[in-house]
């Protein structure tokens, strides 16, 4: 069951709804879109890891405890991300983000559904993060490294649903895009 949260002091578009396009990455604008993209995507995996931990029943105590330290990894990366976007001036809540990630992973109803799930869409982060600190480096390297670090871990939170349920990086993608109630992305 998916849950609806106060995501203060990010500003949610309305359910259904698509998030404004980030502007481009050649804009001061544009890197603050980006930065506070991934701060709402650390937030919303940070407690989707802690509604796992709590309703995943079949998880293992061992993946539970897994789940709450990574818990504790994203929301590091959110530190990051939010001091960076207040160092260049910008607000969480200036522009809309979407909570459509949270509400893919609270339906879950398996623990490998759900570690599924998570690693699609942290191998999404992760190659955004490497293609941001690419395009960054030269204009804005605190920023571009900033990219850089949480890409690198992320790929650590990918193994995790190798590790328990042996899912290889080339299958995530392929098994996500065939969930029974369809895409969520």
């Amino acid at each position: 069951m998916s849950a609806t949260r106060d995501w203060a002091p990010f500003r949610v578009v309305p359910t259904g709804e698509h998030a404004e396009a980030p502007r481009s990455i050649h804009t001061r604008e544009g890197i603050g879109d980006r930065l506070r993209a991934a701060a709402f995507a650390e937030v919303q995996a940070r407690d989707a890891f802690l509604w796992a931990a709590e309703h995943l029943l079949d998880a293992s105590e061992r993946l539970q405890a897994a789940w709450k330290s990574l818990a504790v990894e994203e929301n590091k990366h959110l530190g990051w991300l939010m001091k960076r976007l207040a160092e260049l001036g910008f607000e969480p809540g200036q522009r809309g983000v979407s909570d459509q990630l949270w509400h893919s992973l609270t339906r879950c109803k398996t623990a490998e559904e759900f570690s599924l799930f998570m690693a699609t869409a942290e191998d999404r982060g992760r190659r955004a993060g490497e293609r941001f600190f690419g395009e960054l480096r030269d204009r804005d390297p605190t920023s571009a490294e900033i990219f850089r670090k949480i890409a690198e871990e992320e790929v650590e939170h990918i193994r995790l649903a190798e590790t328990f349920f042996g899912f290889k990086p080339g299958q995530v993608e392929d098994r996500a895009n065939s969930r029974p109630e369809g895409r969520t992305r």
